[in-house]
């Protein structure tokens, strides 16, 4: 199946010797003979001989208990979780951000991660955060509200990248400002906080990547240049056979 690791962003096609993936059984005696738990994982390890890192997702599910001649198992009902029912052990963050963007903005996103399916709106919250913490150090903006500081970047962005991030800083402002905002919550639904982050990782590349990128070619061509330069004084460059 086609996957991407959360640990390098490759995308590959993994392989069955690429993957573990089973289910045990866990059966009450007191408990009524149809119901049991059954916990599963999927194991992986990214064939990217650059990165070769784990991935590990646990499952837990209510399921009906099937009894056999060698053993009872337990078949998991996949609409019965047991409490949020998926947990990634490894890694503890998607996708990571680049090197280039502040410490502080990579702790409200490793923990926005950590809390997504906890909660939500918590989750939300902290994305707000992050937007508000690169939009001011990226852009070296500083206003009394991150609507603010957004207006004045208006023009320096494309329109669906403003609109998005207009988006996240409303959603986010669940947590913000409560004294406020207290008869504005806006429920934040299962699954949604994970666009946010998808949001923060988009804004990474296009913003800090891409201007190390953009200094790494530029500071290339210059060296090239002192190097001929250098050569040319030196008497190498043009030089009779």
């Amino acid at each position: 199946m086609s996957w991407v690791c959360p640990h390098c962003g490759t995308t590959a096609t993994l392989q069955t010797s690429d993957v573990n993936r089973d289910w045990v059984s866990v059966i009450i005696q007191t408990a009524p003979e149809t119901d049991g738990i059954a916990i599963g994982w999927l194991a992986v390890r990214c064939p990217n001989r650059k990165c070769q890192k784990f991935v590990l997702d646990i499952q837990v599910r209510l399921g009906q208990v099937k009894k056999t001649s060698y053993n009872d198992r337990v078949a998991p009902d996949l609409e019965r979780p047991i409490g949020i029912g998926d947990v990634r052990i490894e890694p503890r963050v998607g996708l990571p951000l680049s090197i280039y963007v502040p410490k502080v903005v990579h702790q409200d996103y490793e923990e926005a991660y950590l809390i997504k399916d906890l909660s939500p709106k918590a989750s939300a919250t902290l994305c707000r955060r992050a937007l508000q913490g690169m939009v001011r150090d990226f852009w070296g903006v500083t206003r009394a509200t991150l609507h603010d500081e957004l207006a004045v970047i208006k023009s320096k962005c494309d329109l669906d990248l403003f609109d998005a991030m207009m988006g996240l800083k409303s959603i986010g402002n669940i947590g913000a400002h409560p004294e406020k905002d207290i008869n504005l919550i806006i429920d934040v639904e299962d699954g949604e906080p994970d666009a946010l982050l998808e949001l923060i990782r988009i804004l990474d590349k296009e913003w800090y990547v891409a201007r190390a990128d953009r200094l790494t070619r530029l500071t290339t061509v210059k060296q090239l240049g002192a190097d001929k330069a250098a050569a040319k004084a030196a008497g190498v460059v043009g030089a009779a056979p």
